[in-house]
């Protein structure tokens, strides 16, 4: 039993990576003539955090930031330091999987002012890690020095800013449409009494 849902973990990580990285290819890396940078398939992999938990989440992370690395910067390909610093930035996404307990648990105990919290908590740290880690790698690795320093921060700062938003919406929005969405069948998170209570539902 566990190695088939060790399986369906793998299969659904694999899925989100590979819906995630096809969406950032077909929407625009950067909006407005201030070079916003937009980000909408990371909802995909903080819900993937959310609902399978740190192993699953960090993993996830990775193996995104370093095939989004080369979907970036196809000449990357091959460049070892490139790709594990850009899936080093990836593993930021997993910190949200370590609120994936106290979610599921609150989630299912109908706690909402604590599943809010703790959704908003791992997004915005995971987020936050996330685009500090981007500033880092086009500053010092892709030597993107052209533009001052303070220039740099404040589009990352509102590039935060935007794509925060737009995570919070879209995850609070499936929350509220489909709660279940964020509890996987064979959760670690909540016992197999608890499980049935909660289909039961």
């Amino acid at each position: 039993m566990k190695s088939a849902q060790r399986f369906s973990t793998i299969v659904e990580g694999l899925l989100l990576v590979s819906l995630a990285l096809l969406i950032e290819s077909v929407f625009p890396d950067d909006i407005t003539a201030r070079a916003i940078p937009l980000r909408v398939g990371l909802s995909l992999l903080l819900l993937y955090a959310f609902r399978r938990g740190p192993l699953a989440g960090f993993a996830a992370g990775f193996i995104f930031g370093g095939l989004n690395a080369w979907l970036i910067m196809p000449e990357s390909y091959g460049s070892w330091p490139i790709i594990l610093a850009m899936g080093g930035i990836g593993l930021a996404l997993g910190v949200a999987s370590l609120f994936a307990r106290n979610l599921q648990r609150t989630l299912h105990n109908k706690r909402m002012k604590s599943v809010y919290l703790n959704l908003v908590t791992g997004t915005v740290l995971s987020l936050l890690l996330y685009f500090a880690g981007e500033l880092v790698i086009n500053r010092w690795l892709f030597d993107l020095n052209a533009l001052p320093l303070s220039t740099q921060l404040r589009v990352t700062a509102v590039g935060f800013a935007f794509n925060l938003v737009l995570s919070l919406v879209i995850l609070i929005l499936l929350l509220n449409i489909q709660s279940k969405y964020f509890i996987p069948k064979n959760t670690p998170y909540i016992s197999r009494k608890e499980r049935s209570r909660l289909l039961n539902d």
